[in-house]
């Protein structure tokens, strides 16, 4: 009886999400887990990159609500709901950190004297959270410290949500991870920025 009430509590609840990617029925979203869409719900209805909001049915399937303030955070969806859930703060080992290297290659239209940043799930998609160290006229590199295991989703600007990168398409593309691994590197290629043609 009580499993059954935590299922309605839960399935009652709206959670706020931000969608990394979605394929068939399986949603993609930051923090690294992945989420079984309802019956009838279609990737169509997530925007990568974009906070949604989410129900979970009696089954722990999701669909698609508007966005409100009163939405709990993604933290707060059980862990039963994830066909692949994200590392648990508590079950990671908090001495065992590794360098994940990050490079990006910014397009040639690029400002000379802009500095890039990384924007990540973590500070909420802050858009001048990290500043990258230059390499060259083209080429910036960042050497970030995360948890054995952890996946960082990220987006690169030039320090402004108006000046987020696109895709070749001028769209925004789907964020990027770095992996908590050992000698991880990650190599970005920005087609284009959000704010020159």
């Amino acid at each position: 009886m009580h499993a059954v009430t935590l299922a309605a509590a839960a399935a009652a609840a709206i959670f706020r999400i931000v969608p990394l990617a979605c394929d068939g029925d399986r949603l993609a979203v930051a923090g690294a887990g992945v989420l079984r869409l309802a019956e009838g719900t279609s990737c169509s209805a997530f925007v990568p990159g974009r906070a949604t909001a989410i129900a979970l049915d009696a089954d722990n399937r999701v669909t698609p609500q508007r966005l409100t303030p009163a939405a709990l955070a993604a933290a707060k969806i059980p862990r039963a709901a994830y066909v692949l859930a994200p590392a648990a703060g508590r079950d990671a080992d908090e001495t065992a950190l590794v360098t994940t290297t990050i490079d990006v290659l910014v397009p040639p239209r690029t400002p000379p004297g802009d500095d890039i940043y990384i924007s990540t799930e973590r500070s909420s998609w802050s858009p001048a959270e990290i500043r990258m160290d230059r390499v060259d006229a083209r080429h910036f590199r960042l050497a970030l410290q995360l948890h054995r295991g952890a996946r960082l989703a990220f987006r690169v600007t030039r320090g402004s949500y108006g000046t987020i990168e696109r895709n070749e398409a001028r769209a925004l593309p789907p964020a990027h991870i770095a992996p908590g691994e050992p000698d991880a590197h990650v190599t970005v290629t920005i087609p284009a920025w959000a704010d020159i043609d």
